[in-house]
Parts: structure tokens; C-alpha cells; sequence
């Protein structure tokens, strides 16, 4: 009888904990953002994340000028980046399978030396080591009252059962990339907010290639 009350509880605590998570279903994030090129120029601005269900916009606004929007619609499968090249505006397509397998190299990865933090954005912060498989590690901060409804949504961490508050990696062009969450709002998302603006031009990524060489 005492084993099986230790198995109640258990299922009890487990229980507790999936309903004290939610998934972000709707709202926006924004990091701050700060870039570092190889050579050491630093580039500072904000990284914005607007969700709805399976809807996601991704808008990167440096101080230089740059933009970059990415819209994902994962339930349609479709994905667009939105460029505009010297008053040209095109819909680029994306290949969202690609971009899946991209994240495959950072799937699997594990959480070590979990600690409580400092809050931020109203919230509850833990810290620790992420871990992937290829033997490299990021220390990230982050929420974990909350996480991605969409497993695509954070590129380098795929199925993510936290939001990241803080977090730094370099890219593949020696880039470091660092992140910092100044604002988490839940909360009523416009569906125009997801749409291809009407002086934008969809073309296939071929097609953007060609027109760039």
C-alpha cells in the first residue's frame, strides 16, 4: 500500500508541473539583440517573435537599418522571408522541410546544472547548460512557466519545453549572436499581422538566386 501511494504521488507532482507549463500561444516576444562580426564590428537592435496558434512572425530590426522578417505558417507548411532589395520587395519561398532538417543537429540536446535565477519579463528565470550531441554547449536562461506551442520556433532549440530568456551562440560565419527577452505579452494577435504585404512580390528562392547574381 505505502509503494503505491509513493506511485499517487508521484503522478500527482508530475501532474502539477504539465499544468503549471503552458505553450505561448499567442502574443509577442521581443529580445534584445546584439551581433558581433568576425571582425569584431557589433551590430545592437531587437529580434521580435508574434505568434498565433501555428502562425509565427520573426522581424530582426538592427539601428544600421537591416531588416529581416521571416513569416512561418506551420500548419499550411509554408514559410516566407520578406527582402527588400534597393526598393525591390519580393515573398521569398522557403523550404520549410529544409529548415526542419537544419534543426535536426540541435535535436535531442539536454538540460544540466539547472539553477534559479534573476527574473525577467515578469517572470520566473531559471539558468543552466544546454548540451547537444555534437559535444557543444550554450548557457541559457529561461521561462519555464512557458514554451513554444511550435517546436520550429527557436532554431537552436527545437521542441523547446521553455521560452529562452537570455542566450548567445556563433553562427557558421563566425557571428556571435546574443539574446536577451525584454518583453513577454500573451495576448490578441491581428491576423493581418501574418500577411504578405500587397507590394511585395512572392518569387520561389531559385528565382531570388538568379535575380541576385
Amino acid at each position: 500500500m505505502r509503494y503505491k501511494g509513493y506511485i499517487f504521488l508521484f503522478l500527482c507532482i508530475l501532474a502539477v508541473h504539465a499544468a503549471a507549463q503552458k505553450p505561448f500561444t499567442e502574443g509577442t516576444i521581443v529580445y534584445k539583440v546584439k551581433l558581433i562580426s568576425a571582425d569584431k564590428k557589433e551590430f545592437s537592435g531587437t529580434y521580435t517573435f508574434v505568434i498565433k496558434g501555428g502562425e509565427i512572425k520573426k522581424e530582426l530590426k538592427l539601428a544600421n537599418g537591416y531588416e529581416d522578417v521571416v513569416l512561418l505558417n506551420c500548419d499550411a507548411d509554408k514559410a516566407y522571408s520578406l527582402q527588400n532589395r534597393n526598393g525591390r520587395k519580393f515573398a521569398i519561398q522557403l523550404d520549410m522541410n529544409e529548415m526542419r532538417q537544419k534543426q535536426q543537429k540541435f535535436a535531442g540536446y539536454s538540460v544540466t546544472d539547472e539553477e534559479s535565477d534573476n527574473n525577467a519579463a515578469g517572470y520566473a528565470v531559471y539558468k543552466g547548460s544546454v548540451s547537444y550531441h555534437d559535444g557543444t554547449a550554450v548557457n541559457v536562461r529561461y521561462i519555464k512557466e512557458l514554451r513554444p506551442l511550435q517546436g520550429i520556433t527557436f532554431e537552436r532549440f527545437p521542441d523547446a519545453k521553455f521560452l529562452p530568456a537570455s542566450f548567445s551562440y556563433e553562427d557558421e560565419n563566425n557571428m556571435v549572436m546574443q539574446f536577451e527577452v525584454q518583453k513577454v505579452e500573451p495576448g490578441p494577435v491581428e491576423n493581418a499581422v501574418f500577411r504578405i504585404p500587397a507590394d511585395y512580390k512572392m518569387i520561389s528562392n531559385s528565382e531570388y538566386r538568379q535575380l541576385s547574381r
